[in-house]
């Protein structure tokens, strides 16, 4: 069954290591670990004979090569070289992810085999032993105080079962980042802001309590009536729950005690979920022993309860230690404080305790246990350093399915994280929300992504029976947000069956626009163009105070075909703005909204100013348009609040009448530009995710670039020799066959040839370097000469003509010294090339 298969795959993988191909303490022991294992032996017997109702001990378990070794030197402190595993919380996570989980092949006998961890990193797949030794070495690596702990279990934690867990948030790859000086990214950065409105009393309503109380009854009783589904989930877990060997299944993982980095109280880590809990975690049955890479403790409390029990490892009334080190150390402590006679005390009854199990411990003093030359030290760990390559370091998961993910399923959910760059569309988690625990019928997915170049981070999908997006499409939602630096400005873009939002950072874009929604009055079908029916804008930090605007169209039948967008805004029923308010203008001329009315006939723009201080109603202008033969005439209807106000002039309402027409007309315009805007948004959203590109990070543009050159063709050595051929531009480029030796004539030429360019470069090099000098020595001696003529008053003149004078020397004196070090180079490279074509195979007929 499920067990033989468990140990077989355990099996196989040890029978696949070539001890050959490891270090030799792996497959040897040496004198100190044969002693070790000798003394242990001996620890067992005693154990057994004393305590012979006791569960059997994990002591000296045989490791990949077959080959007895006690537990404790299995543990190999490491320190990473990656900071993120320098904390406790991230560095379990990464082994729990890193290490692909399977349990036990007899979860109620110890295992016979204890790979080391370094063979676990290689295979990436352990039992709770094998990660637990494995998160230990990292623990105690960066300086926690940690141990393996060896017990008992319920079915749940031993298989690492999270079905009936509720499934945990996902990680965020990237913080929204807010406004700058905005309310919510003051509240974020914990920043109080200046002013806060007092809150309202609530004022509660004796009626509408006992209303609110009766209609809760009421609601419990129907839930009542539909219990049978609950009953079903709750049945279903009671089967879940029931075992038959609760209690008796072996299970490993680590605990890390209080004192050290700051550890405020003792903690158990499940090493096979990476979850951190207290030591009063009824999950956890029982303790057999615990064992760090120094010692090995057995318990002695046998508490009913884990929560009950004390991990005082130095009080030895409570634990069985195997080696006298920790003795030892409470030996010397004890002689530093002469002062504490209770201390000294303690340490004898610790004494007295030891000899009750017939190991005899002498505490008179701490000179005689240095003296003592019998006390047995454990050897060092027998494992290699640890190791992890950064590419699996990066890829993080283990391989599931061909694919390299890590899956875990949850009550009515499963969640999958991927390793970055691992998907060619960059997801590196996926949660999936189910509607029924046998998770079958999907209700949400929430997908995160990370290293897009479309700067998209997190993607929800909604599903609900007979509700879709459009025809085409299963989901009924879909919800996507981005991360700042889209030349769109993009942050959040909602699709659904009846309209559409894209939400902007709006410090990123010219009008401050924050949000945009399209409402359409039925919902979108592939075939026929969309039925919008209105469109509202928010605006932060308007040139013009505009904070909101709309647009609204005749409603469509469904029986109809909606027209061409263009006409659509060409011919809308109403527009609306909104404005936020001037103080330096008087409320009655301050407007807070224009709206205008062009589906009503006759048409009309209504103007609503801004309440002013201490005023309950509002001025309000309205212009309503008359059509006549001889063109438009309009008339108005004003509402003044302050009745000592002057009245408008006839000339200043049709200034402003005409002013309002022409903005009608560019408020249509700027819906125009908006609308091509979603729209180029909406295409470039389809192009995105036709084509996904990552952002790469530096180590993988540098692998790819190895693979590229590693698949390249390499050059044939002749090719090589010919592209680097000093001699390849002179040679004669007529021959057919390249093998053919040159003739004397041809070799004379070559020589020839290749001297004159050589003597061509260098006598080039020499004018360079004897123009520059002439040029710096002419600029010299004409400053000399200005100096001289001019007038000798001012000191500044002096000073800038030292620093002159000072440079241009420099600056000869080193053209001098380079043009004397190019001739002796010079002649050195010419003789050098003369021998050098001398010696040319190629050119040998002229040395005959």
């Amino acid at each position: 069954g499920e067990v033989g298969e468990v140990e077989n795959r355990k099996i196989v993988r040890m029978q696949g290591v070539n001890p050959a191909a490891l270090p030799t303490s792996y497959s040897q022991n040496g004198d100190e670990e044969l002693l070790v294992l000798e003394y242990i032996e001996n620890f067992r017997r005693q154990f057994v004979q004393l305590y012979p109702d006791r569960k059997e001990l994990l002591l000296c378990p045989r490791n990949e090569c077959g080959l007895e070794k006690f537990i404790c030197t299995t543990i190999r402190p490491t320190k990473l070289e990656y900071n993120e595993l320098y904390d406790l919380e991230a560095c379990a996570f990464f082994v729990a992810e890193h290490i692909q989980y399977e349990a036990l092949q007899d979860e109620t006998q110890l295992p016979r085999y204890v790979p080391s961890p370094s063979s676990v990193l290689k295979w990436q797949i352990g039992d709770c032993i094998d990660m637990s030794i494995l998160l230990a070495s990292f623990l105690l690596g960066v300086g926690y105080d940690a141990y393996v702990v060896i017990g008992y279990a319920d079915k749940t934690t031993c298989l690492a079962d999270e079905t009936n867990s509720a499934v945990p948030a996902l990680k965020e790859q990237s913080k929204m980042r807010l406004p700058p000086g905005s309310a919510a990214g003051k509240a974020a950065e914990g920043v109080a802001p200046g002013y806060e409105v007092k809150l309202r009393p609530v004022l509660d309503s004796d009626f509408v309590m006992r209303h609110d109380k009766l209609v809760r009854l009421d609601e419990r009783l129907v839930g009542d009536e539909k219990a049978p589904e609950k009953v079903a989930d709750s049945e279903e877990e009671e089967k879940v729950a029931e075992d038959d060997l609760h209690g008796q299944r072996i299970h490993c993982w680590v605990l890390v005690r209080a004192g050290k980095r700051e550890m405020a109280q003792d903690v158990f880590i499940e090493a096979s979920t990476g979850k951190a809990t207290s030591t009063d975690n009824p999950a956890y049955l029982g303790i057999e022993a615990v064992l760090n890479h120094q010692n090995y403790w057995v318990d002695f409390q046998r508490c009913s309860a884990v929560r009950d029990m004390s991990f005082d490892l130095d009080d030895f009334t409570k634990w069985e230690f195997i080696f006298m080190q920790s003795t030892v150390t409470s030996a010397l402590k004890a002689e530093g404080d002469e002062e504490e006679d209770l201390g000294r005390d303690k340490h004898k009854t610790k004494g007295a305790a030891k000899e009750e199990v017939g190991v005899v411990i002498d505490t008179q003093g701490a000179e005689e246990i240095r003296e003592s030359d019998h006390i047995l030290d454990l050897p060092p760990s027998w494992v290699a350093k640890l190791h992890i390559d950064r590419e699996d370091y990066l890829q993080r998961f283990a391989k599931e399915n061909d694919e390299t993910k890590l899956s875990k399923d949850y009550r009515r959910s499963r969640a999958e994280l991927f390793a970055e760059n691992s998907r060619k569309d960059g997801m590196v988690q996926r949660l999936t929300l189910y509607s029924d625990l046998a998770r079958t019928s999907v209700r949400e997915e929430q997908e995160v992504y990370a290293n897009r170049k479309d700067k998209l981070v997190r993607r929800i999908r909604f599903y609900q029976p007979g509700i879709r997006i459009e025809a085409g499409r299963s989901e009924s939602l879909i919800e996507e947000s981005f991360d700042p630096g889209r030349i769109d400005a993009l942050q959040k873009l909602i699709e659904r069956k009846d309209g559409r939002e894209f939400h902007f950072y709006h410090t990123a874009t010219l009008d401050g626009m924050v949000k945009r929604i399209e409402s359409f009055t039925r919902n979108r079908d592939p075939a026929k163009a969309p039925a919008l029916h209105k469109v509202v804008e928010t605006f932060e930090g308007h040139e013009a105070r505009l904070n909101y605007r709309s647009i609204t169209f005749e409603v469509i039948d469904a029986g109809h075909d909606a027209p061409l967008l263009k006409q659509q805004i060409e011919h809308p029923r109403k527009i609306a703005h909104k404005f936020d308010r001037e103080l330096s203008a008087a409320a009655d001329h301050d407007l807070a909204k224009k709206t205008f009315l062009t589906g009503m006939r006759p048409p009309r723009i209504h103007l609503q100013f801004h309440y002013g201080e201490g005023r309950i109603t509002c001025a309000t202008r309205t212009y309503t348009t008359e059509k006549t033969p001889n063109g438009d005439n309009f008339t108005v209807q004003e509402y003044v609040v302050d009745p000592f106000a002057k009245a408008m002039r006839f000339t200043e309402q049709r200034d402003e009448y005409l002013r309002l027409v022409a903005d009608e007309k560019a408020a249509i315009g700027d819906f125009r530009d908006a609308e091509r805007e979603a729209e180029k948004i909406r295409d470039a959203r389809d192009k995105e995710e036709k084509h996904v590109e990552l952002n790469k990070s530096l180590l993988v543009q540098l692998q790819e670039k190895k693979q590229l050159e590693a698949t390249k063709p390499k050059e044939e050595e002749s090719d090589v020799a010919h592209k680097y051929d000093y001699l390849a531009p002179y040679l004669p480029k007529l021959r057919a066959d390249k093998g053919k030796a040159l003739s004397k004539q041809d070799a004379q030429a070559v020589k020839d040839a290749c001297l004159k360019a050589l003597k061509e470069r260098l006598i080039d090099r020499a004018h360079i370097i004897e123009t520059r000098l002439e040029e710096d020595q002419a600029a010299l001696t004409k400053r000399q000469v200005g100096y001289q003529r001019q007038d000798k008053d001012k000191a500044s003149d002096d000073e800038e003509y030292e620093k002159f004078v000072h440079d241009a020397q420099f600056r000869i004196q080193i053209l001098k010294q380079r043009r004397d070090r190019h001739e002796d180079i010079a002649k050195q490279k010419f003789k050098e090339m003369i021998e050098r074509l001398q010696n040319d195979p190629r050119l040998a007929i002229l040395n005959q």
